[in-house]
């Protein structure tokens, strides 16, 4: 709830009394309606898709290889590495190649709360209920990235992972800023068909309530901001 009504709702600044108020007679209340409205209308309709790809770390890269065959490589993330600190990459938490196949696994996935929500706000925003659309818009948002976090959890679970291990890193953000590899995860993923999810040209994703992640299991994964974005190549 802190991301809803902190960073979504426009929270940040409340503090003390005010805060307790404005969540007990605003926040609380109008999360519990939008939670009914979701579970008896069709304004979200969630939807996911995800695959787990044999992998390996090599450089900076990381090498996805076909699930029906670990040595023929399918796609490359060339992911870029810190600029200072510990120098981190993504490809650091794979496991190299052997005899040019899979050493590793990874899981990538893509969720979306659907076009119905969009096509909400505007019709909201047309009858200039801005304020409704600006709350509605925001508890989207963050229901998109309670879906990919419940994701997480079942490929940990899936994995037969301890819980809280591994991370799972969005393209546009500090260890993967290249949005343009989310052309690579709709081709492994099909998502287009599978979900509904479409790219722009700058690779933002249709509907906007949506995510997309590749997760990694590695137990000292950890997050960190990346420098300049590199050329992704792809086999």
């Amino acid at each position: 709830l802190k991301s809803l009504y902190r960073l979504s709702w426009g929270g940040s600044n409340v503090k003390g009394e005010e805060w307790e108020r404005i969540v007990a007679t605003e926040f609380a209340p109008r999360l519990e309606r939008y939670q009914r409205l979701a579970e008896t209308s069709p304004v979200l309709d969630p939807r996911v898709v995800y695959g787990y790809f044999p992998a390996a770390g090599s450089g900076d890269d990381v090498i996805v290889y076909d699930p029906a065959d670990d040595a023929r490589e399918i796609a490359r993330f060339a992911f870029t590495r810190q600029a200072g600190g510990e120098h981190l990459c993504l490809a650091d938490y794979l496991r190299e190649p052997a005899d040019g196949r899979a050493t590793d696994v990874i899981a990538v996935q893509v969720v979306t709360m659907g076009r119905n929500v969009s096509h909400e706000i505007d019709r909201l925003q047309a009858a200039s209920d801005y304020s409704e659309s600006y709350f509605l818009h925001g508890f989207s948002v963050q229901s998109a990235e309670a879906l990919a976090e419940t994701m997480h959890h079942r490929i940990r679970a899936e994995l037969g992972l301890d819980a809280g291990r591994g991370k799972r890193y969005s393209w546009g953000y500090g260890a993967c800023p290249d949005l343009a590899q989310h052309e690579t995860v709709w081709r492994l993923l099909d998502a287009q068909n599978a979900i509904g999810t479409e790219l722009t040209e700058a690779f933002q994703i249709v509907p906007e309530q949506s995510t997309a992640a590749i997760v990694i299991h590695h137990p000292k994964a950890a997050y960190f901001n990346a420098a300049a974005t590199r050329e992704l190549s792809v086999a």
